[in-house]
């Protein structure tokens, strides 16, 4: 095929070109694609994919492993003062501890005393001994929050700080950085209770959770993970996959908990964190749940991160993970080649929408119950392929059938009526290749006419004159043709050569008859039009016409003929060549009133008792040696002389 394509490049291109324009079309849809996406400019919108995603998911049952201690604006009115003082903290966990947590979580910096109780929250922290305290880490920004010595030494501690996307949101957890955050280091306290720890391999730079079911790897942000493109990766970052929103774990009072009106079930066994809710402290941010002002404060984000690595490793809740870039590719290029090759394949542009809507839906299911099995696949490249490719396959196809169309045209559609045209365009597909109509053989019945004396009759009219009768002469004859679905092939001079039968081939005998009646019939009223137009002419004082017809019928080769520049579609053949001779014979045979002569074979043809013939006689017609049967046409058999005589 490539040796062909060098030499005949028009050729293939004609033969394979739907073909040709579905894959071009896919290779460049999806390379665009590829491309924008690599460079981060779809990645606002595969983002905004990953936040609709989490809130179409099922609503999740409330975790019952985390109760967060809330202090909410309406605790700090009650006590009238923030900060609180180190000794309402060291109350709050000798409350807490009381009931047997499984760890205690402090969202809230305690780096610098306040107020009084310095003493004794270290000592609540000492004797409960499972403490976590919040510190911040210096990533982006140069201020950091340490734990002092006298609580770093009676209590553990980890980072709160969170990577954000643009506009501030939160879709990602870093878990451990410089070392462990403040949600890692409570998830690893709790599940060594449970006695499954979390192992770092630093072959693999992996952290894998190792329990009684076996190894479960948290899978690790890299740069380009997911729908994220050149993004800052540093440490160990995981996507994450809220319950759901604001209010997905049990929130709990301060207040009530200081005041001893809550019971001690709701902090046995559990992780309990205690963080901010006050709008008036201001720790809280944007998540996928943030629809308007809707935000999530940082202690349930941070409770969330905990019931992501809790969730796997006892609920076998899965981590969701990108595929890798090679499989998002090939996942993108499917889908484009699905649009490209469905607008190639199905011919109705209806039917074509059609497949499009089920396509895109089909695609949005498939995006919804992968992400359902916690796999995050590109929603927005895939379906903007899907899209572009099958609207530009489309639009080639219909620019491509403007041309082929055109093309049609102006080879027929002056020699055609215009139904013929639109059935020729029907049926393009089975002889239009490169620009051109192949030649093909084809069965038909081809008519000349040729006035007499033209030359004579032109010398004693002026030059305008001459021209204005001639168009109307030779119009005269085009209308008969066209009205009986002739094809006029050419003018030459004053003579006119039609044929009956192309540019669609006709297969069958019932056509060929049906052909040839149409030509004869056409014939007879070209005869009669002419005669009607003598009697005008005469009364405006110029010369009658006579003009011969003649008619054969048999197979010749239809196709273009030309070059590129000028092109024009013609019959060849003898049966052509008998037709003018038969027109030229009329200048020594009697042509009857309408000066037709036809060849044996259209007579044989013609519908019995439906035209009224005449033997002429066998002659030797100029060019050939054998001699041919001719007949005259008188006209159409009277309608009385088809109906049987009655009886008397």
């Amino acid at each position: 095929m490539l040796n062909q394509f060098w030499h005949h490049p028009n050729q293939v291109w004609q033969k394979y070109r739907r073909s040709l324009t579905t894959t071009m079309s896919i290779l460049a849809v999806s390379g665009v694609i590829l491309s924008l996406r690599s460079i981060g400019a779809l990645m606002p919108l595969e983002l905004k994919e990953w936040d609709y995603l989490l809130r179409l998911q099922p609503k999740q049952a409330t975790s019952d492993r985390i109760t967060i201690v809330e202090i909410s604006e309406l605790d700090l009115q009650q006590r009238g003062e923030w900060p609180w003082q180190d000794q309402a903290f060291a109350q709050l966990i000798e409350i807490i501890d009381a009931a047997d947590p499984a760890v205690i979580g402090i969202d809230k910096y305690l780096d610098i005393p306040v107020g009084s109780g310095r003493a004794e929250l270290i000592a609540a922290q000492a004797k409960a001994g499972n403490v976590v305290n919040a510190t911040l880490l210096s990533l982006d920004r140069a201020e950091t929050v340490e734990l002092p010595p006298d609580l770093a030494a009676v209590s553990s501690y980890g980072f709160v700080n969170v990577p954000k996307d643009a506009g501030e949101v939160v879709r990602r957890a870093l878990l451990v950085a410089d070392y462990e955050s403040f949600a890692f280091t409570i998830a690893q306290d709790y599940l060594i209770q449970h006695d499954i720890k979390i192992i770092f391999d630093p072959d693999r730079v992996e952290f894998a959770i190792h329990g009684p079911a076996g190894k479960r790897v948290i899978p690790r942000l890299d740069p380009n993970y997911g729908g994220y493109h050149k993004i800052d990766a540093n440490g160990y970052q995981v996507m994450l996959n809220y319950r759901g929103a604001p209010g997905s774990f049990r929130h709990v009072s301060a207040v009530d908990v200081l005041s001893g009106r809550l019971h001690p079930d709701l902090f046995r066994d559990r992780i309990v964190l205690i963080g901010i809710t006050a709008i008036s402290v201001n720790d809280f941010h944007p998540t996928p749940f943030s629809l308007g002002e809707h935000v999530m404060f940082g202690v349930e984000i941070n409770a969330h991160i905990i019931d992501q690595i809790l969730a796997a490793a006892l609920d076998d809740r899965p981590f969701i993970q990108a595929a890798p870039d090679y499989a998002e590719a090939i996942w993108i290029l499917v889908w484009t080649a699905a649009g490209a090759i469905a607008a190639a394949l199905i011919p109705n542009t209806f039917k074509k929408l059609g497949v499009l809507v089920v396509l895109c839906l089909s695609l949005v299911a498939v995006v919804y119950l992968a992400f359902s099995q916690a796999w995050w696949l590109p929603f927005f490249p895939a379906i903007l392929g899907l899209a572009i490719a099958h609207g530009l396959v489309i639009t080639a196809e219909y620019t491509q059938s403007q041309a082929d169309r055109q093309l049609l045209v102006s080879l027929f559609s002056r020699h055609v009526s215009s139904e013929l045209v639109e059935l020729i365009w029907q049926h393009r597909d089975q002889f239009l290749t490169e620009g051109r109509i192949v030649g093909q053989e084809v069965f038909v019945t081809v008519l000349f006419t040729d006035m007499r004396n033209f030359s004579t009759t032109a010398e004693v009219q002026p030059p305008h004159e001459v021209l204005w009768w001639l168009n109307e002469y030779l119009g005269t004859i085009a209308t008969e043709v066209l009205a009986h679905g002739g094809m006029v092939d050419k003018y030459i001079g004053d003579s006119v050569m039609a044929v009956f039968g192309v540019p669609i081939p006709h297969r069958h005998a019932s056509e060929w008859q049906q052909d040839a009646d149409n030509a004869i019939t056409a014939a007879i009223s070209i005869g009669q039009k002419l005669q009607a137009m003598n009697q005008v002419w005469q009364a405006q004082g110029r010369p009658n016409i006579v003009t011969g017809i003649g008619v054969n019928s048999g197979k010749v080769i239809a196709g273009s003929i030309g070059s590129t520049a000028r092109m024009e579609y013609s019959v060849v053949g003898d049966v052509v060549n008998i037709a003018a001779r038969l027109e030229n014979l009329n200048k020594q045979v009697d042509g009857g009133e309408y000066h037709i002569l036809i060849g044996a074979e259209t007579a044989d043809l013609l519908t019995p008792q439906s035209f009224e013939l005449d033997f002429v006689g066998d002659y030797a017609l100029k060019g050939r040696c054998q001699e041919t049967p001719v007949y005259r046409v008188l006209g159409h058999v009277e309608e009385a002389t088809k109906q049987p005589e009655a009886e008397i």
